[in-house]
């Protein structure tokens, strides 16, 4: 198998291994990218994983499932990156203490939830029952590794619901499903029977019936025993210094670096006192779970009792019978001897004395014969068992023989195979290179096209703005001047209405005081006009001197009013009025000339828009 992790290597996108251990068909590893750890797993593959089947494990979200980060595909293999969480192995767990039924048979009923979880997906998977697979982390809570896919991955499951929860419960470590569960096993009845009923079975949903039947059957009590002995729950044994040392031989999950401080425990704050229904149920459930502990362990005690008295039992058996039959044998031998005396007391005549004596000799002579035919049939069989039992190593020689021949070759095809396989990957690598290398050429040709269509559509961008804006310059330029014309004739159009409105009134209010004298037709004065506005030097610089009015005498002269003030007041309140309108009007178009420039930028860029979208 091809190792995918070396210490001190860099794998993929950054993540540098700190720490490797083969995890049953693949590799587990510690990896740290960015101060964050990873967990980096290998496991091997049957086929190539589709596309949806690594989608499938990044979508898998489950309490008892460490996520999928990341997923790769390598040669004949798959890669799974996820967050690293410091995990105790259930086998770890069971050989340094002791754990009890109902934890088991909770542990039991959150896998079975996770397996229905699992082959319900739309490619189905399967949960590997092993307690190397399955640990629990700092909080006790537990934690799957591996979860296969159902004919893609190549690990197959190794036991079956019920010699899993057997191994917990022991604390031995199974390599293979268990045939029957053995008889001294010291666990309750409803225990027994959920093992020796979930044996040989993969169904989750069989399996949790059980379960649903164990607690039941707890919920129900035990009978009057229960109430005998008053004991707690027993606390957790230390398992032997021997398993303990077996145990920690094989650790498929990295521990927690010693420079890690274990995070405190919190403990929980008590209840309230005034909450007795709390506290009442509460004292129920723990009073509940005593007497349910109490039953077992009697149950438990007794079943080891009987066990006891059954053996003690059939060793006194097999010691009376043993004695019996020798004192058979020895009363036998006795009577035999006594009857022999009194059969040679009644003989009197030498020739029945001399026959009995053949007859006696004969007897010897066969039951001679007959040891003698025993004890060659003895070393008949015993020559057949030695040349069985050699024709046995022969046959164990011949079956090592075999094997290391099987072996070797075994050897030589990996071999030959991971040259094979190290040969298509570097074909496949330069074959990688070649292609990412014309990938790069004709990437750089497509750079060096697209810089040249930029260089293009710049130009032709810049040269159309140019022309756009040297458009708008003119059209802001004529707008300008029209609107100043308009602007211009508006208040020459408001000046000399005002200004003849104004010369109406100074009119009237001539008129009205040319009426309070007696003015003679010679010296009214004529009408007010524009020219009057002007300065006398204005006004005689205009006229003839002989055009000039005479001057009439100082008494005669009627008492004129001045029209030089009104005049002013107009000229100023002109001025005033023609700064605020040229202010408005400046005003109006800096507004106009920064919506034109907004309008026109909104323009320019949909037109850059439109035209990347038709280079794309």
């Amino acid at each position: 198998m091809l190792s995918f992790f070396g210490v001190g290597e860099i794998y993929r996108n950054g993540y540098r291994v700190e720490h490797v251990v083969k995890f049953f068909d693949g590799e587990l590893a510690v990896a740290r990218k960015d101060d964050q750890r990873f967990y980096l797993q290998s496991a091997m593959l049957q086929k190539q994983a589709p596309s949806r089947a690594i989608q499938q494990y990044r979508t898998l979200h489950h309490p008892l499932v460490l996520p999928y980060d990341e997923v790769y595909t390598e040669e004949r293999s798959i890669v799974f990156i996820r967050p690293y969480e410091a995990i105790h192995p259930l086998r770890e767990v069971i050989s340094s203490r002791e754990v009890d039924e109902d934890q088991v048979v909770e542990w039991g009923r959150q896998l079975l939830s996770l397996e229905i979880e699992l082959k319900s997906k739309p490619m189905p998977m399967y949960l590997l029952l092993d307690p190397r697979n399955i640990g629990l982390n700092d909080r006790d809570e537990l934690r799957v590794l591996f979860c296969g896919l159902e004919q893609i991955t190549a690990q197959s499951r190794t036991l079956d619901w019920g010699s899993f929860f057997f191994s917990l419960l022991s604390g031995q470590y199974l390599e293979e499903p268990l045939d029957k569960m053995p008889a001294d096993f010291p666990c309750s009845k409803p225990m027994s029977r959920l093992i020796q009923r979930s044996l040989k079975k993969q169904s989750p949903e069989s399996v949790l019936s059980q379960i649903d039947a164990y607690k039941k059957k707890q919920k129900q009590g035990g009978g009057f025993f229960d109430f005998l002995f008053g004991s707690t729950k027993e606390e957790t044994k230390p398992r032997p210094k021997k398993v303990e040392a077996q145990a920690a031989k094989e650790q498929p999950v990295p521990k927690q670096q010693k420079d890690e401080e274990p995070s405190p425990v919190t403990e929980t704050p008590a209840a309230p006192a005034d909450n007795r229904e709390e506290q009442e149920q509460l004292y129920r459930k723990l009073e509940e779970e005593r007497l349910e502990q109490l039953r077992l362990e009697f149950e438990r005690r007794q079943e080891e009792l009987l066990r006891k008295q059954r053996e003690e039992l059939e060793r006194k058996q097999q010691e009376l019978l043993e004695k019996q039959r020798q004192e058979f044998e020895q009363k036998e031998r006795e009577l035999l001897a006594k009857q022999k005396e009194e059969f040679k007391q009644r003989i009197t005549e030498p020739e029945e004395q001399e026959s009995w004596e053949r007859e006696q000799e004969e007897k010897e002579r066969l039951e001679q014969e007959k040891k003698e035919q025993e004890r060659l049939e003895q070393e008949r069989l015993e020559q057949e068992i030695k040349e069985q039992e050699r024709l046995e190593e022969e046959k164990r020689k011949r079956e090592e023989a075999e094997r290391a021949r099987q072996e070797e070759e075994r050897r030589a095809w990996e071999q030959r195979e991971r040259e094979r396989i190290e040969k298509e990957q570097e074909d496949r690598v330069q074959a990688e290179l070649e292609k990412l290398k014309q990938e790069r050429l004709e990437w750089e040709k497509k750079r060096q096209e697209l810089e040249r269509k930029e260089e293009e559509l710049k130009e032709r961008l810049q040269k159309e703005f140019e022309v756009l804006a040297q458009k708008l310059l003119e059209k802001q330029e004529e707008e300008f001047r029209r609107r100043q014309e308009e602007m211009l004739k508006a208040q020459r159009e408001l000046l000399e209405s005002k200004t003849k409105e104004r010369l109406e009134k100074q009119r009237e209010e001539l008129e009205q005081t040319s009426k309070r004298y007696l003015i003679t037709p010679q010296h009214t004065k004529p009408r007010a006009s524009l020219f009057d506005l002007l300065p006398k030097d204005h006004q005689l610089k205009g006229k003839p001197q002989s055009e000039a009015e005479p001057t009439p005498p100082a008494e005669e002269q009627p008492e004129q009013v001045d029209p030089q003030p009104p005049v002013a007041e107009a000229k100023q309140e002109k001025e005033k009025r023609g700064s605020e309108e040229k202010a408005s009007l400046r005003q109006e178009k800096l507004e106009r000339e920064s919506q034109e420039q907004d309008q026109l930028a909104l323009q320019f860029e949909e037109y850059m828009k439109q035209m990347m979208g038709d280079e794309s």
